[in-house]
């Protein structure tokens, strides 16, 4: 009978369920707001970006908007993903209320601040 080790493991995946919810902070530790879902390529299973929700942001209210994954960078100390935007680039950054479509990726392509990725330049 196989019995779990006392020490917690540390694995490569994880269930989206446990990253829905998950704090996105800067690199300062200022909170920009929290992850509500994840957006995943049907074809190659890939993340291809979280659906951010805003909080604690006075100019920005309670915006949706998207971050790529691979700008996303996890901290265990935190238990909070770390990114290099600032309140500005969210502000101006597209989002749910400005009638950004989550599944096409051409409507990104032109947005400075989220230095969008080839990802959502290709035809997928």
């Amino acid at each position: 009978m196989y019995s779990a080790p006392h020490a917690r493991a540390m694995h490569r995946l994880i269930a989206s369920d446990r990253i829905e919810g998950t704090q996105v902070c800067r690199h300062d530790g200022a909170p920009l707001g929290f992850i509500e879902r994840l957006m995943i390529n049907k074809v190659s299973g890939q993340v291809a970006y979280a659906v951010v929700k805003a909080a604690g942001l006075p100019s920005v209210g309670e915006k949706r908007f998207p971050l790529a994954w691979e700008v996303l960078h996890y901290d265990r100390r935190r238990g909070a993903y770390l990114v290099d935007l600032t309140e500005d680039d969210i502000r101006l950054g597209p989002s749910a209320d400005s009638g950004f479509d989550w599944g096409e990726r051409s409507d990104v392509a032109h947005i400075r601040p989220y230095r969008p990725p080839s990802f959502w330049g290709s035809s997928i």
